[in-house]
């Protein structure tokens, strides 16, 4: 059974009624989203429920879920990055109403007293994706069994590497 997805809603009214959303948009059809991706095949489905809070705050919670084609910054191949996320949000009006919410609800800026079900969905697809993508070191292409880790807690490609000044200590103590 499909059900119609508003293109914007009131998200007080959503709340005051506890509304419930579900749907899926093509990732293609998510401009900001889609230029930070190597492909737009595939889309994002998400359950969304709009509902008041202890605090009489309009809030909306629920999960997202997509495979998103990246590009990894080590070997620029492509990498899949499984997103399973959820979201709890409440409706602001300003900066100051923003600043007052608990640490667990992220603010959303409601604009003219409207919402749009897509940049929705787009902002907190946005929000879950990585500063840097990059493969794990054992799926990534660029790193092979013979370099040295990348990762800091590895020390066993410092291990081997020669000191550059351990030269400069022998001349020292050859002139003392």
């Amino acid at each position: 059974m499909s059900q119609h997805l508003p293109d914007q809603f009131d998200p007080w009214r959503f709340a005051d009624l506890g509304n419930q959303i579900s749907g899926r948009f093509p990732l293609a059809d998510l401009p900001r989203l889609r230029a930070c991706l190597m492909d737009t095949e595939g889309e994002v489905a998400f359950d969304l429920v709009f509902q008041r809070d202890e605090r009489r705050r309009a809030c909306v919670r629920g999960d997202l879920r997509a495979s998103l084609k990246l590009e990894c910054q080590r070997c620029l191949g492509p990498m899949v990055l499984p997103v399973d996320a959820e979201i709890s949000l409440a409706f602001v009006e300003g900066q100051d109403e923003a600043e007052a919410l608990p640490e667990q609800l992220d603010p959303h800026l409601v604009e003219d007293g409207r919402v749009k079900l897509r940049d929705l969905v787009e902002d907190d697809l946005l929000l879950v994706l990585p500063q840097v993508a990059r493969h794990s070191e054992g799926d990534c292409t660029m790193l092979s069994a013979d370099e040295p880790s990348l990762d800091p807690e590895s020390e066993s490609g410092m291990a081997e590497r020669e000191n550059p000044f351990a030269m400069l200590a022998e001349l020292k103590r050859d002139h003392d």
